[in-house]
């Protein structure tokens, strides 16, 4: 009798020990849980915050890239214009087929979308407005404008991406990220391999919307009508 007392004791302890051991793993779940939460919702802001603002970007700079087609002389020019309106418009379809399966709704372009990424207008090559195409169609040489105004532009895309790829696991986007580095940093360096040809340098740091001023020794359009 006291064995069978015993063994009872016993088994009601092992039961109570694992039905506590179980409670502390739920515990432990439920905090991991709670814990990425946060995280995941961090994660799809800047989703979001990246389709809606790079969708806005890339259509001024279509935008310019029509303006160069009808005001450029240039063979290099023209053919970069249409590849940039050709390569982003279909980017923008792939950004909207992205965001209604990741959003779950249509995507609606975001001028201010660059603020859900951590970066400020003139960081994301944002300050274009509707006053720089007037400028841009205006200007004389136009293709020293037209890539001085495109090579800040793209920097700021790669800024972009640069952050959406260090959160985003999505396989689709995180493709779509890559593709626009990998374009528009071959196109950059064509822009300013062209500009140090035709115009005696590269585009300055501080050129692009509104604020490009020629470097010094740089010759007023050198060998280049533009």
């Amino acid at each position: 009798m006291r064995f069978r007392l015993t063994s009872k004791v016993l088994i009601a302890l092992l039961t109570m020990m694992f039905a506590g051991a179980l409670v502390a793993c739920g515990s432990d779940d439920e905090e991991k849980s709670s814990a990425g939460a946060p995280e995941a919702g961090k994660t799809e802001k800047i989703e979001q915050a990246f389709l809606t603002g790079m969708v806005h970007h890339h259509e001024t700079a279509i935008e310019m890239s029509e303006i160069a087609e009808q005001r450029s002389k240039d063979p290099y020019i023209k053919k970069l214009a249409g590849q940039i309106k050709a390569t982003q418009e279909r980017e923008m379809e792939d950004m909207r087929m992205i965001h209604k399966r990741l959003l779950g709704s249509e995507l609606r372009p975001d001028p201010r979308g660059h603020d859900g990424l951590g970066l400020n207008a003139q960081e994301a090559g944002m300050t274009h407005d509707a006053g720089t195409n007037q400028k841009l169609a205006a200007a004389n040489p136009f293709d020293r404008a037209f890539v001085d105004e495109m090579v800040p532009h793209h920097e700021g895309a790669l800024r972009m991406a640069e952050v959406v790829l260090a959160h985003t696991k999505d396989p689709e986007l995180r493709k779509l990220a890559e593709n626009i580095v990998t374009t528009q940093v071959a196109e950059v360096k064509g822009m300013n391999a062209f500009r140090t040809r035709e115009f005696g340098g590269p585009v300055p740091k501080q050129a692009g919307h509104g604020r490009g001023e020629k470097p010094a020794g740089e010759e007023h359009g050198a060998g280049h009508s533009g």
